[in-house]
């Protein structure tokens, strides 16, 4: 599903328009980018915390040349971790269980 499928779903089940639904949508993403840039953690209960997860310099291989050393900067990173409610709804069932 893409964002439009997603957006006319979410209109759908709202009864909104298209474009309500659509300015939801990326008023919802547009603040969990301003979250995380500040630090911060998003936490929605049963669905998942959104965080940043920060890797520090290391020293790396160049691909290119294995004996040439490279220094690969450090690095803030967005992560996820599903809740449990969410990690229950899709779960794979066997058809007999």
């Amino acid at each position: 599903m893409n964002k439009l499928q997603f957006t006319e779903q979410l209109a759908a089940k709202l009864g909104i328009t298209v474009s309500e639904a659509e300015r939801y949508l990326n008023t919802f993403i547009q603040m969990v980018y301003d979250v995380l840039r500040n630090g911060d953690k998003v936490n929605i209960s049963g669905f998942g915390q959104f965080s940043v997860s920060h890797r520090a310099p290391r020293i790396g291989v160049n691909p290119r040349n294995p004996t040439q050393k490279i220094t690969i900067p450090e690095l803030n990173t967005p992560k996820f971790k599903a809740g449990e409610a969410f990690k229950e709804a899709v779960k794979l069932r066997s058809p007999q269980g």
